[in-house]
């Protein structure tokens, strides 16, 4: 269903989302066991990370980030501008606010491609309604950031439809397909989050904000037609004290 591009990518970033949940892993779990398994796991998913890049380097398909210049010297805030975003003169965007925006644009037009991907092979009616929602909350989400990047005349990466072959026959189940795409857009509020967190920029703040909401919109979705095709397996509950102190002896 994927060209070699487009699965270079899909690659890439998983290992990503893998190097960054290994690493919490690691960092909350107590038995030593435990630790040293997920200690082994984040060592592999860099490994895919660099194997995928240095690939993607090598034959010319690694979009890289936009470059801002080091500063010759030390700066420091000294006045409210640097907030400003709504009125009077916007600043230029850190380079933590460009790598936020970035990555995020990054994730948002992979996740597309592999929503568009779903659609294109999905049987059920109901799937397939969820998806087209999907897409166009993406391509919304893309066109957002992609409109920063642009106004600040900064390059945006390019987006993976065309790495899609004509197939209309899945290799994948569509619980599988849907368990990868609940994913990514529950992976991709904690992203919004930390790139809202991390921008003082006020005009930014109702992009992420909107994306966050965006997401839950579609998460919501998701989850119903999870709990309605019994696609999703429940975690260990703590126990419902009340109801334990409720039970007849």
């Amino acid at each position: 269903m994927y060209f070699d591009v487009l699965s270079l990518h899909y690659i890439n970033i998983m290992s990503l989302h893998g190097c960054h949940g290994y690493a919490a892993a690691v960092t909350t779990s107590s038995r030593s066991d435990v630790r040293k398994y997920f200690t082994e796991c984040l060592t592999t998913a860099a490994e895919l990370v660099n194997r995928t890049k240095d690939i993607m380097l090598q034959k010319g398909v690694y979009y890289r980030p936009p470059i801002v210049q080091p500063p010759d010297r030390s700066e420091y805030v000294d006045d409210n501008n640097y907030l400003s975003g709504w009125f009077g003169e916007k600043r230029a965007l850190s380079c933590i606010e460009i790598t936020d925006i970035y990555f995020n644009l990054k994730k948002s037009i992979l996740t597309k491609a592999v929503v568009v991907v779903a659609n294109q092979v999905a049987k059920s009616d109901k799937v397939k309604k969820f998806l087209k929602k999907a897409v166009k909350m993406k391509e919304e989400h893309v066109q957002t950031f992609f409109q920063v990047l642009l106004k600040e005349n900064l390059p945006s990466p390019p987006i993976f439809e065309a790495e899609i072959s004509d197939s209309t026959i899945s290799p994948f189940s569509e619980k599988l397909m849907m368990f990868q795409i609940g994913f990514l857009f529950s992976s991709a509020m904690v992203y919004y989050g930390t790139g809202w967190a991390s921008s003082p920029r006020t005009d930014l703040s109702p992009k992420y904000m909107m994306a966050i909401m965006g997401d839950l919109k579609i998460g919501h979705d998701w989850i119903n037609i999870m709990i309605e095709n019994r696609w999703l397996e429940q975690p260990p509950l703590a126990e419902d004290r009340s109801k334990l102190a409720e039970t007849k002896k």
